[in-house]
């Protein structure tokens, strides 16, 4: 009984080793995980998604060794070409497409079944069967039995989720294209914007030495007819007014420029030179009216992607119906089945076991998740028809919104040429000597106003022609081409 007590303590003290060894290896596994991630390298994400075309590609290969340049002027290309590099805006939807790419390859994996080994040590709590005839050799022993089983995948299954994987990657691909085109869409906004700016600064610098004349102007006025000085106030305190104009200008354009540097991915305290003469290159000779919006819609990512979600939906009609194949799954042990006992004093046998598993009655739950599957496709397929008036809605708006900033800037210049003619007209008289310095700068600062009427208006304008060309997917072929016509 000694001997029996001894060899248990011996067994006891293995298994108590083995489960130290595996809290060991759970507690490294843990510090493991808990170690800090390295940060992922800047990457030409767009140069390594295939499926991402990009006709000026040699233009792009070359212009980005020279982006960190720091004496570089960035153009609008540039400033697209710094954004797609490294803009945080874009980060998501690229390490999207490497999260898609890794589940792909774990789909492939599938096919195969994971073989797994089991290993059980057991040993007699009571002996109550000691001393009798006919027992085992290994009666009141430990006793160790190692056994193999696989569980074969649904094959079904694991082949349409393949396909569906590979579809996931394409619609990544596809939602990172719309990323990089939305990109393109907000630098090209704040190009615009920080041009007319730079022409609203300037226009406010042109007025300042007019508001510095007409305070010399009654001050020599005053000084000779020895007025209280009124005049001289108001002239003062409308000098004060114009020299806060500019700073207000100054403090926009830094805003806009602050602006462009944080979509292309660029620190706002970072220096950031942009050169703003080719802005108007943005548009071309871009006219919406000459386009139809039933072809344009069939150039842009998101009918693709909706045809994508349609198609992702008869696979999960064809996972639903996999359900319906068998479970099977291989055991190797050494468990007898009925019989095939061991003898006593025998030596134990190993077993192959092959195994089917299905429900005699399923309730319903199987052909319930068919349906489910079948009205998510139905939900995908009318959603297509939703987004397509969506966007027949927003091509009128954006047509009426050209026509209505059309109207505003044809107004603008009218104005300004009305207070152009009022200008001549009183320098004219001022020359010869019937009308007043300060009406006659008057008449100039209004002038000039009316000019800054106009750089607003024209903004507002090709912004309206911004939209709808980006509403045409013609702003994002020129850097992306055209999407493929299916994902897979």
């Amino acid at each position: 009984m000694a001997k029996h007590s001894l060899n248990i303590g011996k067994h006891i003290r293995a298994a108590a080793s083995l489960l130290l060894l595996c809290a060991f290896v759970t507690a490294c596994a843990s510090n493991k995980a808990g170690v800090k991630s390295p940060e992922l390298p800047p990457r030409h994400w767009l140069e390594e998604s295939p499926g991402v075309p990009v006709e000026n590609k040699a233009k792009l290969d070359a212009a980005v060794p020279g982006l960190y340049d720091p004496n570089k002027v960035f153009t609008f290309e540039d400033c697209v070409f710094l954004a797609i590099q490294q803009s945080p805006l874009l980060v998501n939807s690229a390490v999207e497409i490497e999260v898609k790419r890794v589940a792909l390859t774990d789909a492939k994996w599938h096919y195969l079944p994971e073989p797994r080994m089991t290993f059980q040590v057991s040993n007699n709590l009571t002996r109550y069967n000691t001393g009798m005839s006919q027992l085992p050799g290994n009666y009141e022993q430990t006793n160790f039995r190692v056994g193999f089983y696989a569980a074969f995948p649904n094959p079904v299954a694991t082949y349409i989720e393949h396909n569906a994987q590979k579809l996931m990657v394409n619609l990544a691909i596809a939602t990172h294209r719309k990323a990089v085109g939305e990109a393109v869409y907000k630098i090209a906004q704040a190009y615009l914007q920080l041009q007319a700016q730079q022409k609203i600064l300037a226009a406010h610098k042109e007025i300042l030495p007019i508001g510095k004349e007409v305070v010399n102007y009654w001050r020599q006025v005053e000084t000779v007819d020895g007025r209280q000085g009124v005049s001289l106030n108001l002239a003062i305190q409308h000098e004060r007014e114009l020299n806060l104009n500019i700073e207000q200008a100054v403090m926009q354009e830094t805003m806009e420029r602050t602006r462009l540097k944080i979509i292309a991915g660029v620190d706002p305290q970072q220096r950031l030179k942009v050169d703003t003469k080719n802005a108007d290159a943005i548009l071309g000779d871009f006219d919406g009216q000459a386009l139809a919006w039933e072809e344009r819609w069939t150039t842009g990512e998101d009918e693709l992607l909706l045809r994508g979600q349609i198609k992702l939906a008869d696979y999960n009609i064809m996972v639903a119906w996999a359900q319906y194949i068998p479970n099977m799954n291989l055991q190797i042990n050494q468990s007898p089945p009925a019989g095939q006992y061991n003898p006593p004093h025998g030596r134990e046998d190993f077993f192959l076991h092959l195994n089917f598993d299905f429900p005699l009655l399923d309730w319903g739950h199987r052909y319930r998740g068919v349906q489910t599957a079948r009205m998510e496709k139905a939900k995908a397929f009318h959603s297509i028809f939703q987004k397509r008036t969506e966007y027949s809605n927003e091509w009128l708006r954006a047509q009426q919104n050209m026509s209505l900033a059309l109207t505003k800037l044809k107004l603008a210049k009218t104005r300004f040429t009305t207070t152009e003619m009022q200008y001549k007209e009183s320098h004219i008289a001022f020359s010869e000597g019937t009308l007043q310095l300060p009406d006659m700068t008057a008449r100039q600062e209004a002038m000039v106003t009316a000019r800054i009427a106009v750089i607003e208006a024209e903004l507002t304008y090709k912004l309206a022609n911004l939209e709808w060309m980006y509403l045409a997917n013609l702003l994002q072929e020129r850097f992306l081409g055209l999407p493929a016509k299916e994902l897979m």
